[in-house]
């Protein structure tokens, strides 16, 4: 008699919140936080070899989405001096204490792992990997201040959102969040981060590619736009 698998062992499949499914086709799918722990050295080197390491609190959670962390690279965080610092053997052991710190609402801070007291990686709330820029087209925060450059912060309050009497929305809410715009020193803007936090809005600041902006017309020839004339006056030509 052929024996059945016990199909209870296998692991639920992890379900992926909207919001991440960017961060899931660019980096793969999640891990655990055993698997994590179990993986750790690897995982580590990954980080500071550049790639991104999705992990969650409990990947079979029913109730809701679980808390994403990622254990990322330094240059993925916006001010890693000022954030808390776990030694990696310190880290290990307590890795779903290190991702509540990281992810907890709002004052949750990226958390930066050290080998030897040097900064190698950090463990930071995955929606803050959301929409990033292109590294290429991130702005050196440090250089560019050392450059004579200046970055202003301002915070939007954002705005309610309306319906009508029947309930149709007439107009979406806008949530509030923090803008940092970086300016030359002859006060022309070359970038602006938008986010959450200020952290967020620094680490989005970035310098929108040449290609955005073309000294050629909007419309190219014979789709120009022409000015008004009657349509039934007579040809001229």
């Amino acid at each position: 008699m052929e024996e059945k698998k016990d199909e209870a062992a296998a692991p639920a499949p992890v379900r992926v919140p909207p919001r991440y499914a960017e961060l899931v086709q660019q980096w793969g799918p999640p891990v655990g936080v055993e698997e994590a722990r179990t993986r750790w050295g690897q995982l580590v080197a990954a980080a500071e070899g550049g790639a991104v390491v999705l992990v969650t609190l409990d990947t079979t959670e029913a109730r809701g989405y679980p808390t994403w962390a990622a254990l990322a690279p330094l240059d993925k965080v916006a001010d890693p001096g000022r954030c808390p610092v776990w030694p990696l053997t310190s880290a290990r052991p307590k890795l779903a204490e290190v991702i509540a710190d990281a992810t907890r609402f709002p004052a949750g801070a990226p958390q930066v792992l050290t080998r030897h007291r040097r900064p190698v990686a950090a463990v930071v709330a995955a929606v803050t990997l959301v929409d990033l820029p292109p590294d290429g087209e991130r702005i050196d925060v440090d250089a560019f201040l050392r450059e004579g450059g200046t970055i202003t912060l301002e915070f939007d309050p954002g705005q309610d959102g309306a319906t009508d009497p029947e309930g149709e929305v007439l107009q979406e809410p806008i949530p509030a969040g923090y803008i940092a715009r970086a300016k030359q020193p002859d006060g022309s803007e070359v970038g602006q981060g938008e986010g959450d936090s200020v952290a967020e809005a620094m680490l989005r600041l970035w310098r929108p590619p040449a290609h955005l902006y073309s000294a050629e017309p909007p419309f190219p020839d014979g789709w120009s736009p022409q000015p008004d004339t009657d349509p039934w006056a007579p040809d001229s030509r």
